[in-house]
């Protein structure tokens, strides 16, 4: 539509690049994530957009004028301006830092209950966390597994 975009990432695909199979989304039967987030920058690059990977936002200002250009602010001391801004700042697995959780990642250790759940069907599991998120995860692991076990820290 004639609207130049452009993209800053600090680390284009994000978590993606650090899971390991993805078998849940339409179209692609099985893949990874460096591999699923490599085709997403293929398709990216397949249209006039700035692609601007590893590159950290250091700052926001706001338009100083009605109808004026935002500006982020890079770590790299660039300043990109803009009409709109869309910020997208990302998730990011929890480490709980104890003994095994590194060495049993994805071995029985995992971060997605949707995605993972079916791994541990009729088994008992824990989910760690609370909230919103971890009440979830608990409820829709209820309906696969034989017994589950919400751990929060409440501080």
């Amino acid at each position: 539509k004639g609207i130049r975009t452009g993209i800053a990432a600090e680390r284009f695909g994000g978590q993606v690049n650090d899971t390991l199979d993805i078998e849940n989304y339409i179209s692609v039967s099985k893949t990874d994530g460096p591999k699923f987030a490599a085709a997403l920058e293929q398709h990216v690059r397949d249209y006039e957009v700035d692609l601007m990977n590893l590159q950290r936002a250091r700052a926001l200002r706001p338009a100083a004028t009605e109808g004026g250009l935002v500006e982020v602010e890079l770590e790299n001391g660039g300043t990109l301006s803009s009409r709109t801004v869309i910020i997208s700042t990302g998730a990011r697995w929890r480490n709980m830092n104890v003994p095994g959780e590194e060495q049993y990642r994805t071995k029985g250790v995992t971060y997605c209950p949707h995605c993972d759940g079916p791994l541990f069907k009729g088994k008992r599991v824990a989910v760690i966390g609370g909230g919103n998120s971890g009440v979830e995860a608990a409820i829709d692991l209820a309906g696969v597994v034989a017994h589950v076990t919400v751990l929060e820290f409440a501080g």
